[in-house]
């Protein structure tokens, strides 16, 4: 069966190679007939190279602007994304402000309560003073009436004047010296208190990670320079021990009585 068949397609490529050769004997006996047929075949051929050059001319003009298209989409959302940018950051400075306003207010709001609350307590303050100074102004008058009527005698009279005078002056002065020296100048219930520097912790650490401990830091100071004291005074004592040795070795002469015993000395 497969034999038949192959040579089934050995008969017909030969009998098309016969027709072949018999179509191109015909042509080449009538030349009409051959320029008609030379003529159809470059007309095919140059249609369809002309069809192809055209659909491809068609596909790239296509594809030039399907790619236009997207990179003038891809500006425009890069433009967009540009304008939202912007617009976050204008949003973002106007936010910034705005918390900038209220925290300016809320300052300033909190300062002028702070500034009116001072303010009103000085007031007061002021007035209980005045009142302490028109009180002693009254019981003055009393006193001064008094005396003039003969009930209280001139030194008794001016005993109790000198009190209530005190008594004023004393109120005034410190008043005076607790407002503009120990009250806080910006919140009205809070004393000032000087700044003084930290005390040096007696104990540390070295490079080494090792504690090392501080005795002059823990003892007093009086006591640390009554004992540097005594210490430059056995050192002059010693010094002059030493001399007086020396010139005994030297010359034989005994110490004059009392020297050498510097420690005795005030």
């Amino acid at each position: 069966m497969g034999q038949g068949q192959s040579l089934t397609s050995n008969f017909a490529s030969v009998f098309q190679g016969l027709e072949r050769m018999q179509f191109s004997k015909e042509l080449q006996q009538n030349p009409a007939q051959y320029n008609a047929y030379v003529n159809t075949r470059i007309d095919q051929m140059t249609g369809e190279v002309f069809n192809r050059k055209r659909a491809a001319f068609q596909k790239a003009h296509i594809d030039l602007g399907r790619y236009m298209d997207m990179d003038h989409n891809a500006n425009y959302y890069k433009e967009r994304a540009g304008d939202v940018d912007r617009l976050t950051d204008a949003i973002d400075e106007n936010n910034r402000k705005l918390l900038e306003g209220v925290e300016h207010d809320k300052n300033l709001s909190k300062r002028q309560f702070e500034i009116n609350d001072w303010y009103n307590y000085n007031k007061l303050e002021t007035l209980f003073f005045l009142q302490i100074f028109f009180m002693a102004a009254l019981a003055m008058a009393v006193v001064i009436f008094l005396q003039k009527n003969g009930t209280v005698t001139n030194a008794m009279a001016g005993l109790l004047t000198g009190i209530l005078v005190a008594i004023v002056a004393l109120v005034g002065i410190s008043r005076y010296y607790y407002t503009n020296r120990v009250r806080d100048t910006r919140l009205w219930h809070r004393r000032y208190f000087p700044k003084t520097a930290a005390p040096k912790p007696p104990a540390k650490c070295d490079s080494n990670g090792e504690i090392t401990l501080d005795v002059n830091a823990l003892l007093p100071k009086g006591l640390t320079q009554c004992a540097d004291e005594e210490a430059g005074k056995f050192s002059d004592w010693q010094a002059n021990l030493e001399k007086e040795l020396l010139n005994y070795q030297t010359t034989g002469a005994d110490p004059a009585p009392g020297t050498g015993n510097l420690l005795c000395k005030k």
